[in-house]
C-alpha cells in the first residue's frame, strides 16, 4: 500500500515536473486564437475577391481581348511585315553603300599614290635640273675666271 502511495506521488511529481503537453496545448490553444483574431476572416474575403476577379476577367476581359486580337492583328502583323521588309532594304542599302564607299576609298587611294609619285618625280627632276644648272654655273664662272686670269696677265 505504501509502495501504491509512494508510486503515485512520484508518477504525479514527474507529471508536474515533466509533463510538459498540458503548457503546450495552453500555449497553442493562445497562438492559434490570437492568429484568428487578428486576420478577422481576411482570407475568405481575399478569396472572394479573386474570386470576383477572375470572374470578371472570364466574362468580360478574354474575350474583349480576343476581340481586339481578330480586328488589330492582322493589321499589326502586316505592319510588322512591312517594318521588317523596310529594315532588310535598309540594311541591303548599306551594304551596297559600304561597298561602294570601299571602292571609292580604292579609287582615292590609287589617285593619291600616283600623285605622290608623280610629285617624287618632279621633286628628282627639279633637283637634277637645279643641279645641271648649279654645275652649268659653275663652269661659266670658271670660265670667266680663267678669262679673266688672262686678260690680266696680259695686261701686265
Amino acid at each position: 500500500m505504501i509502495d501504491q502511495t509512494i508510486f503515485k506521488d512520484v508518477n504525479e511529481i514527474h507529471a508536474r515536473l515533466l509533463d510538459h503537453r498540458p503548457v503546450l496545448q495552453g500555449h497553442i490553444n493562445h497562438f492559434v486564437q490570437e492568429f484568428e483574431d487578428k486576420r478577422q476572416n481576411r482570407e475568405p474575403e481575399r478569396l472572394e475577391k479573386v474570386l470576383d476577379n477572375v470572374k470578371e476577367m472570364n466574362e468580360k476581359l478574354i474575350p474583349e481581348s480576343l476581340k481586339a486580337m481578330q480586328v488589330f492583328l492582322p493589321d499589326v502583323s502586316a505592319k510588322v511585315k512591312v517594318a521588317t521588309e523596310m529594315c532588310r532594304k535598309i540594311e541591303d542599302g548599306e551594304i551596297l553603300e559600304n561597298k561602294q564607299l570601299l571602292q571609292n576609298r580604292a579609287s582615292r587611294k590609287e589617285r593619291w599614290d600616283e600623285f605622290l609619285k608623280k610629285q617624287y618625280h618632279n621633286c628628282d627632276e627639279i633637283d637634277t635640273d637645279f643641279n645641271q644648272q648649279v654645275e652649268r654655273l659653275k663652269t661659266h664662272y670658271e670660265d670667266l675666271e680663267d678669262k679673266l686670269g688672262y686678260s690680266t696677265m696680259a695686261s701686265a
